[in-house]
């Protein structure tokens, strides 16, 4: 059992009600409305799952790309566009964006430019206003920095300002973690260096192993109850997938020269450290890439789940690599904190959807439309749902109707 106050009262900072996601892959327009804790996708392969999750990343990251020149340059670009109800302190925002990127050969999308504008549902007249571009650096230097109050500097103080970064920090704010992402502990280094308490190496992509292990070293440095939390998530006390996490620093003597004006040359003396994180498995210390593939795995979603401050989550198939008396504890643990933050899962697993209500899925099909999502609840016909109903009452669970065919359309 996962030891986490289940009675913990969570404040719902942001959420989305709906979804419309107009030419992404096979998205060609696909509207859907999310639950406000948890929400599963589900159908079979190539239907776009993906897509949908792909897709509510792309307005992640909202700052022009460096390589951009001007709008000149869209027509030469893929444009999607993404519209979304959000609502937040009783208040219902509709949020519209026209986003221009790159698809590379790995299938990676490189945005370039992205138009963002809002109106709020009760604004009279229904007049959009655009969202500033000097914005998005303050929004992102806020989350970088965990502030929550607006700098004071008389433009960012506005009323209109201040929903402007609030909305940017939540969309900068959502973070994706993909089925293989932390599945393969080979990738993961024996030690990390540190210069001033920085990673020495930058990550174009900061959700690699090497930066779980930092994020995960900075935490215990930093904020010890969050690490404790996480630690009795895994330890003997909760899934007991380990029994400790340790960390040894040596430090380095580093400096370095600057030559000033006049030929004066000035030694900068540096804080370097090399940090080596060790798990502890039935007594044995070990490094962390001689884990299991689920263990490596399952130790950064329970980590990313517990201390991701992002208030929409989006994980593709926790069930990968994951044995299922493990996978009931993560989903354990992904139900808990969807209390805190809003999550979306996709999954293939009858075994994950035992653990859900139909309230909770979205069954994901791809028509001649392209790919559409209907929640189960509204998809089956009256007769359809009674049945489904009576048979997750008196004969089995849904992972089990979903396995016997229950939704041979989907």
């Amino acid at each position: 059992m996962i030891n986490v106050n289940q009675n913990q009262q969570y404040v719902r900072l942001m959420k989305i009600k709906e979804v419309e996601i107009f030419n992404y892959r096979s998205c060609i327009k696909t509207k859907f409305e999310l639950q406000d804790t948890l929400t599963a996708l589900i159908g079979i392969n190539g239907v776009g799952k993906s897509n949908i999750l792909n897709a509510l990343q792309l307005i992640k990251k909202g700052r022009r790309n460096r390589r951009y020149f001007g709008e000149e340059h869209n027509d030469n670009l893929l444009i999607t566009s993404l519209n979304l109800l959000v609502e937040f302190e009783e208040k219902r925002i509709f949020l519209r964006s026209k986003v221009f990127y790159e698809t590379d050969e790995r299938n990676t999308d490189e945005i370039f430019n992205i138009e963002l504008k809002y109106r709020f549902e009760d604004s009279s007249p229904r007049s959009w206003i655009t969202i500033d571009s000097e914005f998005l650096e303050v929004a992102d230097f806020m989350n970088k920095k965990e502030l929550s109050v607006v700098p004071r500097v008389k433009k960012f103080q506005t009323e209109k300002a201040k929903w402007q970064i609030r909305l940017l920090q939540y969309l900068n704010k959502i973070n994706y973690y993909s089925a293989t992402q932390f599945s393969d502990p080979s990738k993961c280094p024996i030690s990390f260096e540190l210069e001033d308490a920085k990673l020495t190496r930058t990550f174009r992509n900061s959700q690699t192993h090497e930066y779980f292990m930092f994020e995960l070293h900075r935490t215990y440095k930093l904020k010890p109850e969050t690490f404790n939390l996480f630690l009795n998530t895994v330890n003997g006390n909760g899934i007991k997938i380990i029994d400790d996490f340790n960390f040894i620093e040596h430090e380095v003597p580093s400096s370095s020269y600057k030559v000033r004006t006049g030929g004066q040359i000035e030694k900068i003396e540096k804080t370097r450290k090399i940090v080596i994180p060790s798990v502890v498995v039935d007594g044995l210390s070990l490094s962390p890439n001689q884990l299991s593939e689920g263990t490596f795995k399952t130790l950064a979603l329970v980590f990313y789940i517990i201390n991701d401050a992002s208030e929409l989550l989006l994980i593709e198939e926790p069930e990968v690599c994951v044995h299922h008396g493990l996978l009931n504890s993560l989903i354990e643990l992904i139900q808990i904190y969807s209390k805190k933050k809003q999550i979306i899962i996709s999954t293939h697993s009858d075994y994950v959807l035992d653990k859900l209500e139909p309230e909770n899925i979205l069954l994901i099909r791809k028509e001649e439309k392209g790919t559409q999502a209907r929640e189960l609840t509204k998809s089956l016909t009256a007769n359809e749902y009674r049945a489904l109903k009576d048979y997750l009452e008196n004969s089995g669970n849904l992972g089990e109707y979903w396995k016997e065919g229950g939704f041979e359309d989907e």
